[in-house]
């Protein structure tokens, strides 16, 4: 390969050289005579020179990071990683051109299976092996550290928009005390599962939502357009936000000042089950229902018709947010990742295969296989990530803090210290990235072993999953004698179990997965280590599971 510091030993000398031998050998009087007939001579060597001088690697301006998430939305739901199910293709058309427009991840991971270990991950950089909260029910404490608070320090506004259920009003874990100067949303997971809330947070103040008050399925009419989605009022809140930021920017170039750049956490509900009016999981009750691509389906797909329009739903509201970026010349100036929180969902009367929605993956949401951690991810920033890029790098939740903190051009010593992400910048540039050494998820209650306790690492194309009792220590940790083994470079859906034939892969795997478990709280009332049991907060236990599992053992 003829690299650039190549190019520069060759051409550079050979263009000074002309220059000095022309201008030695030739008279004054010559050199003005000839001028005109050597200066196209004279122009290409100095255009030799000037191509040929040193260049610096490629520099990045701080950009402003925005971080969409969608709550249970399957791996094969994304129109990229879609397979098709005998119902036909789900329709997003928004998230496709997205991809297209930059960089579409194949192997990319969620931080658990279930919603808050997930984002507990994503906001501190630790591995569900060492966060904090390990399954739904804890919160953030007052030693976590987030993105949020590192891009605050580095100057940075940063503003949270929508769902949380890391910590609810006057805790340790309530967004205004994670780093983000702005809050409009819900904190916990119960409530969220209302799709017409009667309130929403706003900072600290509670903001009622008058349409909502009395919100049913009977009394907010056809298509519910009599009240007020949460979707709605949460992408009605980042547009006004984008305005908001716009016009103090033009206000900094104005004055000659620095512009401050933002980071948006938004976090829709949507296609999570839930109801209108309560904190039951009935189904997914978005709006506009009869304008969708659905309207037909009605009577033959039962409440299925509400699970595709809510996949549909929030990627018309990623299509509202991504033209308000692009109207306000923010585009080249903004990286726009988006992802799923966890597999599949299969609650709410929504059959995850009903539209294939973990594609060619094993599980869906609480499963430790592909299908319950595996994440459709999409970043683009135009001008700086190649369009039309297919990655196949591990890009994990847990890799967004260190990723964030590099773009922000922090320095290493502004990060928190125990992380387990690295940056993908490299990555995200096109540039070669060597692969993290593995990808670790452990659970309490997987589908796989209820109730039970599990593991699952990734090495390379090596998959492990591990399920087994509830350990009380960590010498009982990993919970298997044998965990599954499979080869993903040739079997992706997890249909063959190698273990017997690779006993130096099975032993490597057993020691990974004793190294990455760090001793805290795994479940309800049991802990590894020397660790008190981590709290339990009611109102973040999210599903049927979780509420079995805490009557069980609380």
């Amino acid at each position: 390969r003829f690299h650039s510091w190549q190019l520069r030993w060759r051409v550079q000398p050979f263009a000074t050289t002309l220059l000095i031998s022309y201008f030695m050998n030739l008279s004054c009087a010559k050199i003005l005579s000839n001028f005109v007939r050597w200066l196209p001579i004279l122009t290409l060597a100095c255009l030799l020179i000037i191509a040929a001088m040193p260049t610096s690697p490629k520099t990045i301006s701080r950009p402003n990071i925005l971080f969409i998430l969608a709550d249970d939305m399957g791996y094969g739901d994304v129109g990229y990683l879609q397979t098709g199910s005998r119902h036909g293709r789900l329709h997003t058309p928004r998230l496709d051109k997205l991809a297209s427009e930059g960089m579409r991840f194949t192997q990319a991971y969620a931080g658990s299976p279930v919603c808050a270990p997930s984002r507990c991950t994503l906001m501190t950089g630790r591995h569900s092996g060492h966060c904090t909260i390990r399954f739904n029910g804890p919160i953030l404490n007052d030693e976590d550290v987030t993105v949020a608070q590192v891009l605050s320090d580095q100057g940075y506004d940063t503003i949270l928009v929508g769902k949380w259920g890391m910590g609810g009003i006057g805790s340790s874990g309530y967004p205004t005390k994670k780093g983000f100067h702005q809050f409009y949303g819900q904190t916990s997971q119960l409530n969220c599962h209302n799709y017409y809330p009667p309130f929403m947070w706003r900072n600290e103040e509670k903001e009622e939502i008058k349409n909502n008050k009395l919100a049913s399925r009977l009394t907010c009419g056809h298509d519910f357009d009599g009240c007020d989605w949460s979707g709605d009022l949460w992408t009605r809140e980042a547009v006004d936000y984008l305005d908001r930021h716009a016009e103090k920017r033009h206000l900094q170039r104005i004055n000659g000042e620095d512009e401050t750049p933002f980071f948006m956490f938004l976090s829709y509900t949507a296609p999570h089950a839930g109801d209108v009016g309560s904190i039951r999981e009935t189904g997914e009750p978005v709006p506009r229902i009869s304008k969708s691509p659905y309207s037909n389906e009605t009577i033959s797909w039962g409440r299925e018709v509400e699970y595709a329009a809510a996949v549909t739903e929030i990627d018309r509201q990623v299509g509202i947010v991504v033209d308000k970026i692009d109207k306000l010349g923010l585009d080249e100036d903004t990286i726009i990742f988006f992802a799923s929180d966890n597999g599949a969902s299969n609650e709410g009367e929504h059959d995850y295969m009903f539209f294939n929605s973990s594609g060619i993956l094993k599980g869906y949401k609480r499963s430790l296989h592909e299908g319950g951690i595996r994440t459709p991810m999409i970043a683009r920033w135009p001008g700086t990530i190649p369009a039309h890029t297919v990655s196949e790098y591990q890009f994990t939740f847990y890799d967004l803090l260190p990723t964030a903190a590099h773009l922000a051009k922090a320095a290493s010593e502004d990060l928190p210290t125990g992380i387990d992400g690295v940056s993908v910048v490299n990555t995200l540039l096109g540039e070669y990235q060597e692969e993290k050494n593995y990808v670790y998820h452990e659970y309490c209650y997987p589908i796989e072993k209820q109730p039970g306790w599990g593991q699952a690492l990734r090495v390379g194309n090596w998959s492990a999953v591990c399920v087994g009792k509830i350990p009380e220590n960590l010498d009982q940790i990993p919970t298997c004698k044998v965990p599954l083994i499979y080869d993903l470079s040739v079997d992706p859906s997890q249909t063959n179990d190698i273990a017997h034939e690779h006993p130096k892969v099975v032993q490597k795997m057993m020691r990974l997965m004793k190294e990455a478990h760090g001793a805290g709280g795994i479940c309800v009332n049991h802990n590894t280590g020397p660790a008190a049991a981590v709290r339990v907060h009611m109102m973040n236990l999210e599903d049927k599971a979780d509420w079995e599992f805490f009557e069980k053992y609380s």
